[in-house]
């Protein structure tokens, strides 16, 4: 019998609503040029890729949700 598949995870950007396509591991480089390190362990969809960089996604890293993942 085949194992159950996972559900899809969404795109941790408030308000988004897509599913995440990578999960960060703090090693991506900011596209816009301004050496920004990443927040690792964010799940991100393709349109927000560079959204581990931002203050947004600094915020959001201090909070339950993030600080809650293994």
């Amino acid at each position: 019998m085949p194992q159950p598949k996972a559900d899809p995870v969404p795109c941790d950007v408030y308000g988004c609503g897509k599913f995440a396509t990578h999960s960060t591991d703090g090693t991506e480089k900011d596209v816009q040029g301004l050496g920004r390190k990443a927040i690792p362990n964010l799940n991100v969809c393709y349109h927000h890729s560079n959204w581990p960089h931002s203050d947004d996604a600094r915020t959001f890293a201090t909070t339950e949700r993030y600080r809650s993942r293994n």
